[in-house]
């Protein structure tokens, strides 16, 4: 059996799916860093207002789950992040990718 989802049902697939993966989280902050903790394990830390950095785990739950690249991944974070919090001036990263940086 085959389903047609529409562009706008596939967004709010992938929005439900993101808000999943983050939530419900405590925020921790520092002087320089906000820190998202979710049963106990940093999953997301925001870096001198300018990276969202994300668990790798999550972000390969994300690519997996609706086969996307590291570039379509990073936007659709963007967008949720955007959309719940407003950050949408940050840029999304893995923990890997910051320290490639």
């Amino acid at each position: 059996m085959k389903y047609t989802i529409t562009e706008s049902q596939y967004g709010n697939i992938i929005d439900k799916f993101i808000t999943h993966q983050f939530e419900p989280h405590k925020e921790k902050r520092t002087a320089e860093s906000i820190f998202w903790v979710k049963d106990g394990e940093i999953i997301s830390q925001i870096e001198k207002s300018e990276y969202f950095w994300v668990l790798p785990q999550i972000w390969t739950n994300i690519m997996s789950m609706f086969s996307l690249d590291h570039t379509e991944t990073q936007q659709v974070i963007k967008d949720w992040s955007e959309e719940h919090y407003k950050l949408g001036e940050l840029t999304p990263i893995t923990r890997k990718s910051a320290h490639n940086s």
